[in-house]
């Protein structure tokens, strides 16, 4: 299979030779055919498509999210980069051991990185008020489709897939507001 494009049914792919012609192509596709899109997601085997993909949400992401810029914007823009590259990595770690665990299907962490990474799309439009929400409840449907079309997995399995990360994270900002809480400065 072609990973630019396949014949029958249109879908193009993200290909970090030519992001000019496929990022916006990789977007339409992936908003209007999400479930074919990830069962069609060719395998991914280096994240440098994955990688050049985030990073074009991300920067978009920042520059929507932040209206008005300074010099002070130059250092914080890597610094926003880095760091949800990281988070994604992590993520993508887990997914890789957690579809592992859960189902006993294979998947390889630079695919279930191009997994988040497509699915993150939605994200560019986080900082937008009221978008934001929605935006992060898509992305995690279109991880939970990615799930269950690219890794063929049962949907209940995928949910257990995303909730323990999401778990983990509430109980650890719930431990850090309480320490914060009960902070005491004399």
């Amino acid at each position: 299979m072609n990973d630019t494009a396949t014949a029958s049914n249109a879908i193009t792919y993200f290909h970090n030779n030519r992001p000019a012609q496929t990022f916006l192509a990789a977007l339409k596709s992936l908003a209007t055919q999400p479930r074919e899109f990830f069962a069609g997601a060719p395998f991914a085997v280096f994240y440098g498509n994955s990688l050049f993909f985030a990073s074009i949400i991300i920067f978009i992401l920042t520059f929507l999210a932040v209206p008005s810029y300074s010099l002070g914007m130059l250092f914080m823009l890597p610094v926003t980069w880095g760091s949800i590259l990281i988070g994604m990595y992590m993520l993508a770690a887990y997914m890789s051991w957690g579809v592992k665990a859960f189902t006993g299907v294979r998947l390889t962490p630079a695919n279930a990185f191009q997994l988040s990474a497509y699915a993150f799309a939605p994200m560019m439009f986080v900082g937008l008020s009221w978008a934001g929400l929605a935006a992060f409840l898509y992305s995690m449907y279109l991880l939970w489709l990615g799930l269950t079309a690219h890794c063929r997995i049962a949907g209940a399995r995928a949910v257990l897939v995303l909730v323990v990360p999401v778990l983990i994270v509430a109980m650890i900002g719930g431990a850090m507001m309480f320490a914060l809480g009960h902070l005491k400065i004399s």
